[in-house]
């Protein structure tokens, strides 16, 4: 690995060796849909959001995206790991106006800590994905929901 030397000027080759060191050691500096997350366990980027498949990230997508502030600082809530802060999260519009659905990402697996994590939404008596006791949300609102928070991780994944 090489050491950064302060005050240098670096080549961009240079620069992307050192980027590529750090993120073989867990510092992420970018993360890539269809890699670090995407639509079903595999993490797919060949799927459109369509309501249907669930959005997955990987742990080291959720440590990223933590660093750039995508999360409310609390404890969770709902059964979610990671609260998404309120401006990133979907809203809804209502007979009493629009409000903002509960979003957040739950783990797949609590025993194993590579297991990846899964976007989840709650609002009343609907969920996604849903479950036995819920209603689901209507399609459009999934849809516009996780393009929302797609275009939201993009601009932060930059």
């Amino acid at each position: 690995m090489k050491h950064i030397k302060i005050y240098e000027e670096y080549s961009d080759d240079e620069l992307k060796d050192l980027l590529g060191d750090l993120e073989s050691v867990g510092h992420k500096h970018e993360i890539k849909f269809g890699k670090d997350y995407g639509f079903g366990m595999n993490m797919r980027a060949d799927e459109r959001p369509t309501g249907k498949s669930t959005l997955y990230f990987s742990p080291e997508a959720v440590e990223f995206l933590k660093g750039k502030g995508f999360f409310n600082t609390g404890g969770g809530n709902l059964g979610f790991d990671y609260n998404i802060k309120s401006e990133f999260s979907p809203k809804i519009k209502g007979q009493w106006g629009t409000s903002i659905i509960p979003t957040g990402l739950k783990k797949h697996s609590k025993s194993d800590p590579a297991a990846p994590y899964y976007l989840s939404m709650y609002y009343r008596d609907m969920d996604f994905p849903e479950t036995y006791h819920g209603k689901k949300f209507r399609t459009p609102t999934l849809v516009a929901g996780l393009i929302k928070i797609l275009s939201t991780i993009k601009d932060l994944g930059k």
